[in-house]
């Protein structure tokens, strides 16, 4: 079930429009079209007025591995630097070399209206539980150098009956929780009154034959 807006929804809309968190998880309002597809039309845009504006960016290759970096070049990579490591793992692993992450992706989904009009504003919220249905701290990164965070919060499309996200987050589940942890998905409408019947789905981390995680 779903909550019915007291006002009306567009007048909500525009006094949210300037709430954009610099992750874009946290109450993030779009309009019908998906960020991707915005995203993709600037990049694509020809007739834009750059007068005044620039952005320098160069690349320089570093040898070593991430201390030794820190140790030869402290001018170039500081503490508050965000390293971004590769999704996969090299042919070499270094001794040491301890990687548990988890890459989840919120695609899409369909969301029948009901008896509504039009569709609902549907917010997904993901967590990670333990079997004893404790909620575990800090366990999503939503990007390289930022501190985790317990709930990651998609964007909000407004009346969109099949809204598309594409939006990855990182999970790190200590080795030896992973097969006692699952994902758990909200959905919310959003609106002027707060719902009170959210739908939850769980999913659970499984291992393939090579002792992978599945999810």
């Amino acid at each position: 079930m779903f909550c019915v807006p007291r006002i009306a929804m567009e007048t909500y809309i525009r006094q949210r429009q300037l709430i954009m968190s610099p992750l874009m998880m946290s109450r993030v309002i779009g309009e019908n079209e998906p960020l991707t597809s915005v995203f993709n039309k600037v990049i694509a845009a020809k007739e834009v007025n750059h007068k005044g504006q620039g952005l320098w960016v160069s690349t320089k290759l570093l040898p070593g591995d991430i201390q030794q970096v820190h140790k030869d070049f402290p001018h170039l990579v500081d503490r508050s630097t965000a390293i971004a490591r590769k999704m996969g793992f090299p042919e070499i692993v270094l001794p040491g070399d301890i990687r548990n992450d988890i890459y989840v992706t919120l695609v899409q989904g369909e969301f029948d209206k009901g008896k509504k009009k039009t569709p609902k504003n549907v917010e997904v919220v993901m967590a990670v539980y333990d079997e004893e249905g404790n909620q575990l701290e800090k366990a999503i990164f939503p990007g390289a150098g930022y501190e985790g965070i317990s709930e990651y919060k998609s964007v909000i499309y407004y009346q969109v009956k099949q809204p598309f996200w594409y939006e990855t987050v990182k999970v790190e589940i200590p080795i030896d929780d992973v097969h006692r942890c699952h994902l758990r998905f909200t959905f919310r409408h959003r609106s002027s009154q707060e719902c009170k019947s959210p739908i939850l789905l769980r999913f659970y981390l499984v291992s393939d034959n090579n002792n992978n995680p599945r999810i």
